[in-house]
């Protein structure tokens, strides 16, 4: 019996370093300080995501007309890697007073700042699994470039109790997908 796929069923891993190591000195007093409290800065951002949006994956056809007019398409030459539209996007949860979306933006600027040199953060997992939390399948977006941090939205007005989110999008040079071996 096949059952339905569950989109909760997934574990995102961030590149490794994807905190700048002043970003996680700088928060770190301030994370452990909460509640519950995290071990790391990376952790405390790593539990507040809700989704990820893997991209899409179009081709346009090779067109040839043919004698008396008649149309005939073909799998293009495109390379498979650039068939991807190479966009992800990360949905995070807000955190009490945004701390998560400034640790973001903080990292971000960090990271567009030019006396930094890195150009591309390390690769992303996005780790699918069954239903008993077993990998089924990895996602290796390589070289990964920033794109967007969404807005934010402050209103006095705002008393409702919804989950306030914010986004985060990346640009991946290629991808890797795999199958782990049992």
């Amino acid at each position: 019996m096949f059952s339905n796929s569950r989109s909760n069923n997934f574990r995102l891993v961030l590149p490794k370093g994807f905190l700048a190591e002043k970003i996680e000195e700088k928060w770190d007093t301030y994370i452990k300080r909460l509640p519950i409290p995290f071990e790391t800065v990376e952790k405390f951002i790593q539990s507040g995501i809700q989704s990820v949006s893997f991209p899409s994956l179009s081709m346009e056809p090779a067109s040839q007309t043919r004698y008396g007019g008649k149309k005939q398409e073909y799998k293009n030459s495109v390379p498979i890697e650039d068939l991807f539209t190479r966009d992800v996007r990360i949905t995070f949860k807000a955190s009490d007073g945004w701390v998560n979306y400034f640790i973001m933006l903080d990292n971000i600027l960090n990271y567009l700042d030019f006396k930094s040199e890195q150009l591309y953060f390390d690769s992303m997992y996005l780790q699918l699994l069954d239903r008993e939390g077993h990998i089924v399948t990895v996602i290796e977006m390589k070289n990964l470039v920033f794109t967007n941090l969404s807005e934010i939205s402050c209103s006095y007005s705002d008393i409702s109790p919804d989950i306030k989110t914010f986004d985060i999008s990346f640009k991946f040079v290629n991808i890797d997908i795999t199958i782990p071996k049992a």
